[in-house]
């Protein structure tokens, strides 16, 4: 699944995998191209999975201005996919699972300080 930028709306095509992808579906693919189109106003948020998809993906948002949240280590079912995106070193904080809508919310612009919460 990749998002692709047509006249002035962005539209989800779901693509045939490329034969260096070794998760399919592809959470790096997906991520460098919602940061092609969204660049400093996009948000990724890597949750509990295996592997290591996502990581480059983190580093294509960070690339473009982004910001990156986690799931950390004490929730998540399997730590996988946070633990190579924390990896990195471009993870901008690692969140509990019940945290990160608050925490999502707070970097959107909406809603109360996660602080407060």
């Amino acid at each position: 699944m990749i998002f692709q930028e047509e006249a002035d709306r962005v539209m989800v095509s779901l693509v045939d995998p490329v034969p260096t992808e070794n998760y399919i579906p592809s959470v790096d693919r997906m991520f460098v191209s919602c940061s092609e189109i969204f660049g400093p106003r996009l948000l990724g948020v890597i949750l509990t999975g295996m592997g290591n998809d996502g990581s480059k993906g983190v580093k294509a948002i960070k690339a473009a201005g982004g910001q990156v949240l986690a799931e950390s280590e004490g929730s998540a079912v399997i730590f996988g996919m946070p633990k190579e995106a924390i990896a990195t070193g471009m993870v901008d904080k690692v969140v509990s699972l019940d945290r990160i809508p608050g925490e999502i919310m707070q970097r959107c612009g909406i809603g109360p300080n996660v602080a407060d919460l």
